[in-house]
C-alpha cells in the first residue's frame, strides 16, 4: 500500500512523536532535512523528544535544540561536537556490528530521505543503508522525505514499510573534501606502500583516507569494501585502479554502507549499478570481511599507546569521535587470508601552539581498541606491525614511530 502523502506544511509531529519515545534518522548525506527541521520546529509541542543521530552534517543537531530534545549518538563527528562541547550529547557506547540490534528495540519513529527511480518509481534509501534499513520495518511509524535530488542506489526499500510521505525537490547535504597536511601525506604515502594490487580496501573518514585514496591509483584490481565512501574512493574507482575483480564475493561491486562526500560523489552514485549500498549486517560482517582475502582496513586513531591499544574516540575530555566500526574491520582483517589491518596517524597533535605525541604512555581516553587487538600502526615517521609481538618488542616498535622529539622520554620511562 502506498504511504499517505502530506504536506511539509501539513505534517504534524506532534501527532506523530508520542513524547519521551526516540526518533532517529539517515545520517550525513541520508539526513531529510525538510523532516528534520519541521521537527525541531515543533520539538516544544511533542512535549519532550529523544533522538538518535549519527554523523552530523545538518542544522538539526544543535545545542539550541537540547531544550526539548535529547541526543544520543555513537559518535562525536560533524555537527555533534557542538552538542558534545556544551555537554547535550549522550554516547551509545557500542560496535557499529551491535548499532542497528540495539537500535531496533529503542527507536519509535523514523525519519528517512529517499529516491525514487525516474522509470518505475520504486524507493531507494539513496546515500545511507547502514543501520536504517532494518529500522524500515521495526520502527513504529516511517516518515519519508521522498527528494528528487537525492541519487537512487540499489538500496531499496518498500512503500509498504513507509507510512508517511511528503516530496521535495532539495540539494542533498555533503560533506567538502578536508586539505591534507604535509604530515597527512607522509602517513598516507606509508599506508600505501602496504596496499597490494588485489587488495580489498576499507576506508575511514576524513582528510588522510582520501590522502591514501590518491596515492593507490597505480595499483590495479582493488576491491571496496567499506562502512563508508568518500570522493577518494570515487577517484580510485574512476581511475580503474578500483575494479572489483579480485573479489571472491560482490565480484565488480564497490559495497558501503554510507555515502560521503560531495555533489560530485552523488552523482557518481546515482543509478550506478556498480556501487551497493548495503546495511550492516553486510558490510560488518565478520564472517564477510574474512571472505574476502587480503582485506586491508585503514583506520585512524585519537592516540595509541605504547603497547599498541588505541583511544578512537575522547580527545581534550570531548566525545569527538566514536567507536564505530574500526575494531569490527580491523579483526575482519586480520581473518582474512593475507588481511592487514591498519591503524593510521600523524604521530603529535597542535592545540592552540601546544604540541603533544599522539603515540602516549598512557592513553587519556578509553582503550577502544585493545592491545589483544592491535595491530599495524603506522604515523610518518614509519610502521609498526604490533601483531603477534611481547609487550616489550611492541615498545621498541612504537618508539622508533614516535615523534622524535619525544622518543627519549618514553625511553627513559620504559629504561631502554
Amino acid at each position: 500500500m502506498a504511504p499517505l502523502t502530506v504536506s511539509l506544511e501539513a505534517l504534524d509531529f506532534a501527532a506523530i512523536v508520542r513524547p519521551g519515545k526516540m526518533v532517529c534518522w539517515g545520517q550525513a548525506c541520508g539526513e531529510p532535512t525538510a523532516l528534520t527541521s519541521r521537527l525541531m520546529e515543533q520539538r516544544a509541542q511533542i512535549g519532550g523528544v529523544s533522538a538518535f543521530v549519527g554523523i552530523g552534517l545538518g542544522e538539526a543537531v544543535d545545542p539550541v535544540h537540547a531544550d526539548h530534545v535529547r541526543f544520543t549518538s555513537f559518535c562525536g563527528t560533524g555537527t555533534n561536537r557542538k552538542l558534545a562541547a556544551v555537554g547535550a550529547l549522550d554516547i551509545l557506547p557500542v560496535h557499529y556490528s551491535d548499532l542497528p540490534n540495539t537500535l531496533a528495540g529503542q527507536v519509535d519513529v523514523l525519519l528517512l530521505q529517499l529516491a525514487e527511480h525516474p522509470d518505475d518509481g520504486r524507493l531507494s534509501l539513496s546515500c545511507t543503508s547502514d543501520y536504517v534499513e532494518g529500522l524500515t520495518k521495526a520502527a513504529r511509524i516511517v516518515v519519508a522525505e521522498i527528494n528528487r535530488q537525492a541519487p537512487f542506489t540499489g538500496a531499496l526499500v518498500d512503500a509498504d514499510d513507509v507510512d508517511i510521505a511528503i516530496r521535495t525537490d532539495r540539494p542533498v547535504l555533503t560533506l567538502a573534501r578536508g586539505t591534507p597536511s604535509a604530515v597527512d601525506q607522509a602517513v598516507a604515502a606509508n599506508v600505501a606502500s602496504l596496499v597490494e594490487d588485489g587488495a580489498t580496501l576499507q576506508l575511514g573518514l576524513g582528510a588522510l583516507p582520501d590522502c591514501i585514496a590518491d596515492l593507490l591509483v597505480d595499483r590495479r584490481d582493488l576491491g571496496l569494501h567499506s562502512g563508508l565512501i568518500g570522493d577518494g574512493a570515487m577517484r580510485l574507482i574512476q581511475s580503474g585502479a578500483i575494479t572489483n575483480a579480485a573479489k571472491p564475493v560482490d565480484r565488480g561491486l564497490s559495497v558501503t554502507g554510507t555515502l560521503l562526500g560531495s555533489k560530485d560523489l552523488l552523482d557518481f552514485a546515482h543509478l550506478n549499478p556498480t556501487i551497493e549500498v548495503r546495511p550492516i549486517a553486510k558490510t560488518h560482517s565478520l564472517s564477510k570481511l574474512a571472505a574476502l582475502p587480503r582485506f586491508t582496513a585503514i583506520n585512524s586513531a585519537i592516540e595509541v599507546d605504547l603497547s599498541g591499544q588505541a583511544n578512537t574516540e575522547i580527545a581534550g575530555g570531548r566525545y569527538v569521535g566514536a567507536i564505530g566500526g574500526a575494531l569490527d574491520f580491523l579483526r575482519g582483517a586480520r581473518a582474512s587470508h593475507g588481511g592487514v589491518p591498519i591503524l593510521a596517524l600523524p604521530s603529535t597533535a597542535e592545540v592552540r601552539g601546544q604540541v603533544s605525541s599522539r603515540i602516549v604512555a598512557r592513553l587519556s581516553g578509553p582503550a577502544t581498541i585493545g592491545r589483544a587487538d592491535a595491530s599495524i600502526i603506522v604515523t610518518e615517521y614509519g610502521i609498526a606491525d604490533l601483531r603477534g609481538l611481547s609487550l616489550s618488542e611492541r615498545l621498541k616498535k612504537m618508539v622508533a614511530i614516535a615523534h622524535p622529539d619525544f622518543r627519549d622520554s618514553f625511553r627513559k620511562t620504559a629504561n631502554l
